[in-house]
Order: structure tokens, then C-alpha cells, then sequence
């Protein structure tokens, strides 16, 4: 088998499913157990999330006034922790499907004070790229925390240091989108960054991910 890469990631949007939720019971323990199931005569998808470490009427209380939420009830009750069945609305935003699209397979999805962390199977870092480029794109904020190498090892970057590693043409373009605010939120978007280095958003989306791609490379290389 070749190498493959698991990453630890954050990943955070006020629309994510059940983010609302999440950020006002930051001491509960909140874990995805499904990926979401659709059903015609549902209200939304379904998605499953195990609950523990909380006071789950406040729990509740808030699902109630939570935009992501169209329905919920309890699928399952223990001492210590509860299983919760949430219909989600048609404001939510999801991840997941591009994740599937891209080839990059979920391990588990946990509640963070900062969002939600992705544990992900990864066949290359260039897929990791391709998935980082699409939460800029969707102005979901990305921090990549960990990542980890499986089968045989690959030599490092070449050069000293990520300046090295990078292309004239391809640090023009990384200065350029970052003093533009491209990696924030609320910064310019593909089409204006693009305009000003007067190329293709296409032609930037393939500088981007080759940036990014020897970023990890640069970062994580061990």
C-alpha cells in the first residue's frame, strides 16, 4: 500500500449543522455517528450525534432556536449520555458530500471549541489541497492541526525552507490572496483575486492547490 495521510482538522461556519448548538454547550461531548441519510418524507437529512457531558434539557432548549435544526428527538437514552436523531434544515451548509466527491474518507467527526474536528483518510495531500480550496471558496474557516504519514515515506521539499519550495509564479500568487484577505471570510473572493493577477479562477483554483499541496509537504513532512 502506498502512503496515505490522516489529518486532524477544525473546521467552523455558523451553518454548519448544529454549530449554533455546539458553541453555547462547549463543555458537552457531542460525536457524529452517521454520515446524513435523506429520506423523501423527511423534513431534511438525518444525521445521528451521541451527546454526553451536559445538562441535556439545556441541551434541547437550544436545538429548539438552533437555524440548522428543522426537527429532533431522542433515538436513544442511557445514564450517561443520549442519542440524538436531528432532521437537519434547508439552511444548513454541509462538508461532508465534497469530502466524499474528493475521495477523502471521514474517521470521525467531534465537537471543539472551535468548531467541529475532522479526522480524514487521505490518499495524497493534493486531495487535502483540493478540500481546503473548497472551504475557502465556501468561506468555511480551515486549520489543518495534525497530519499523519502511512506506508513508505517520501523525501522532503527541496530547498530552504517553504520560500524555496514555492515558484516565483506561485508565491505572487500566495502574497497576492493573502493581502487580499482571500483566507478570510470576508476578504475577496476567487473571481477578484484572480482578476488582479489577470488569470482564470480555474487557472488560480490549480495554483492554490499546488501551494497548499507543498505547504503539507513543507509542514508535515515527518
Amino acid at each position: 500500500m502506498g502512503q496515505r495521510f490522516i489529518a486532524e482538522l477544525v473546521v467552523s461556519h455558523d451553518d454548519l449543522p448544529l454549530t449554533p448548538t455546539v458553541r453555547d454547550v462547549s463543555e458537552a461531548t457531542i460525536a457524529v455517528e452517521s454520515q446524513p441519510l435523506s429520506y423523501p418524507e423527511r423534513p431534511g437529512p438525518i444525521i445521528f450525534y451521541s451527546v454526553s457531558d451536559t445538562d441535556f434539557s439545556a441541551f434541547e432548549s437550544l436545538l429548539e432556536t438552533d437555524h440548522t435544526v428543522a426537527e429532533w428527538e431522542v433515538a436513544m437514552e442511557f445514564t450517561d449520555y443520549r442519542i440524538y436523531q436531528i432532521y437537519v434544515s434547508s439552511n444548513a451548509k454541509f462538508t461532508t458530500p465534497e469530502i466524499a466527491d474528493l475521495g477523502l474518507q471521514v474517521l470521525s467527526i467531534r465537537n471543539t471549541d472551535r468548531g467541529w474536528e475532522f479526522r480524514l483518510l487521505a490518499p495524497n495531500r493534493e486531495r487535502l489541497g483540493d478540500y481546503w480550496q473548497y472551504c475557502c471558496e465556501e468561506g468555511i474557516q480551515f486549520h489543518l492541526e495534525k497530519l499523519y504519514s502511512t506506508g513508505s515515506q517520501t523525501g522532503p521539499a527541496t530547498g530552504d525552507g517553504l520560500e524555496a519550495a514555492l515558484t516565483d509564479r506561485q508565491r505572487e500568487v500566495a502574497r497576492t490572496a493573502a493581502r487580499m484577505g482571500y483566507f478570510e471570510p470576508d476578504g475577496a473572493d476567487a473571481a477578484t483575486v484572480a482578476d488582479e493577477l489577470e488569470i482564470s479562477p480555474s487557472t488560480l483554483s490549480t495554483h492554490l492547490r499546488r501551494i497548499m499541496a507543498k505547504v503539507l509537504r513543507h509542514t508535515f513532512d515527518d
